[in-house]
Formats: structure tokens, sequence, C-alpha cells
């Protein structure tokens, strides 16, 4: 009797993916490097670049990943007030 496969989720597979973007130009990548160490929010930044906050969020990972970017005051979404 053969092992059961469990059955695997396949990230940006569906029908709501299809409009993230996955290539962007050096250029983009530099401003988007400037604005992110700047702690502008990723809402502004998704905005400025006319994408989502999610590819975005996939950007920063890559760049975090790929050691051209580091963490950041307001962290992930940025430009975050601190209440003490």
């Amino acid at each position: 009797m053969g092992r059961k496969v469990a059955e695997k989720y396949i990230l940006f597979t569906g029908d709501v993916h299809e409009n993230m973007k996955f290539d962007f130009t050096h250029k983009q990548i530099e401003i988007l490097i400037s604005l992110w160490n700047a702690g502008v929010s990723i809402d502004r930044i998704a905005k400025r670049f006319l994408i989502s906050r999610a590819n975005v969020a996939l950007i920063v990972m890559d760049l975090e990943m790929a050691g051209r970017i580091g963490p950041r005051v307001g962290g992930l979404l940025g430009e975050q007030k601190v209440v003490s």
C-alpha cells in the first residue's frame, strides 16, 4: 500500500492573484528602497507604484532576504505612532 500524499496549498495560483506585479525596473526598486528607509508607509508606497499593499510586502520580503533593506522604525507598515 502506497503512502498517502497530503493535499498542498500552492501560493499565488488563484484568480485574486492575477493583479500581482512581479517585475520592476531597477530604478523603481531603488525608489522603493529610499521610501522604505525614509519610513514611508506601505500604503503610500503602494499608491506611489499603483500596486497593492500585498505586493509591497512581497517586495520588502524579497529585498530583506537579499540583504538590501533592514528593519525600520514602524516595522513593515511604517509611519506608525508609538503610544506610551
